[in-house]
């Protein structure tokens, strides 16, 4: 599979295919994770308890049901090497590293296909599933790479079928920060109620800091976090990533300036995207990414004609259940996004 963000290989002056605040990392958490450098000659605290607590007091949860992973994916794979489910369910499209690590822990993964006509969200339907054999569920909400969102109600549903039939259900919330409906969305506040669900959150996305790698799941079972945290190696989380991490936090208002950017600039990439002709469907996003279908299918041409202006965006070709004409690109700073809408050749708003 591949991701967004590889510009090593490739001559890019605007990266849009990874979907980082474009805000970038926090001062004060840049400042941190520097000043730890210098201490990097010791072991990093093997609990991370300062980061715990942090997090902790941000998420309003219990200390010692957080788990704390090198980015959520690290975590994605202790879930499955921890559970080792002969059978999982997630949908497609989604994130591949779900698939990646069941398979890996000996898995079989199965895929509700999300239809193109109901701009692939999540409904109802799948409570009709037939959930026997399932071992484990993974859903993304907001789904990446589609932004769309699945509502509450649904998420409790599938939490309380998830219960009864004894299936683990990982929700995956990395991108829901990022969204104004926040409170009103996560699952967080039903932790205690579901004991097979857990949470993944991650910092590299919202706090901009994939180069430092830091995530964490969130769980009230101590089973599930034993076998989890048994499948993870020790010190797997820097002293740079623990200490950008408790600075990130403490930036009371970073999260709503990013939100009241994200919400300017995503208006205006979509209607560059429709009004250039480029696209000939933009789906609804909360999220710090648009994800749409082009006018030029064959052969990934505007992926090519982008990177020649030294733009890289995501090519969703690859992705379960999408095929060649499906594209995502990040929302950045209003100059970014200028460089972009000038390359797709669209003149409009007085440029």
């Amino acid at each position: 599979m591949v991701h967004g963000g590889d510009i090593y290989g490739n001559a890019v002056k605007y990266d849009f295919s990874a979907n980082i605040n474009p805000l970038g990392m926090p001062l004060a958490a840049a400042l941190a994770a520097r000043e730890a450098v210098s201490q990097c000659g010791h072991y990093p605290d093997i609990r991370g308890e300062a980061l715990r607590e942090a997090i902790a007091e941000a998420e309003g949860v219990p200390g010692e049901w957080i788990m704390l992973g090198n980015g959520a994916s690290e975590l994605i794979y202790g879930i499955a090497n921890g559970l080792r489910p002969g059978k999982a369910l997630g949908t497609a499209p989604a994130f591949g590293e779900y698939e990646r690590a069941v398979r890996g822990a000996g898995g079989e993964m199965w895929f509700w296909t999300l239809r193109k006509e109901r701009d692939f969200i999540l409904g109802e339907e799948i409570l009709s599933q037939d959930f026997n054999g399932i071992e484990l569920l993974f859903l993304c909400n907001p789904n990446n790479p589609t932004g769309s969102m699945m509502e509450r109600d649904l998420l409790l549903a599938l939490a309380e079928l998830c219960e009864r039939k004894k299936i683990w259900f990982c929700l995956d919330e990395c991108f829901l920060p990022f969204a104004e409906r926040e409170a009103e969305m996560t699952m967080k506040p039903f932790l205690k109620e579901f004991p097979h669900l857990v949470i993944l959150r991650a910092f590299t996305k919202v706090y901009g800091m994939p180069g430092l790698r830091l995530g964490y799941g969130l769980s009230s079972n101590p089973e599930l976090r034993h076998r989890v945290q048994n499948c993870l190696p020790p010190w797997n989380v820097s002293l740079p990533a623990q200490r950008a991490g408790v600075a990130a936090l403490d930036e009371p208002d970073y999260l709503e300036r990013t939100r009241r950017l994200l919400e300017e600039e995503r208006k205006y990439l979509t209607d560059a995207l429709l009004e250039s002709g480029l696209a000939d469907k933009v789906y609804p996003s909360q999220v710090n990414f648009l994800f749409f279908h082009s006018t030029e299918e064959e052969g990934g041409k505007v992926f090519k004609r982008l990177l020649s202006c030294g733009i890289l965006i995501r090519d969703c070709g690859d992705y379960c259940g999408l095929g060649e004409g499906y594209y995502r690109i990040a929302v950045r700073t209003h100059e970014e996004n200028l460089a972009l809408v000038r390359a797709l050749g669209w003149q409009s708003h007085g440029i």
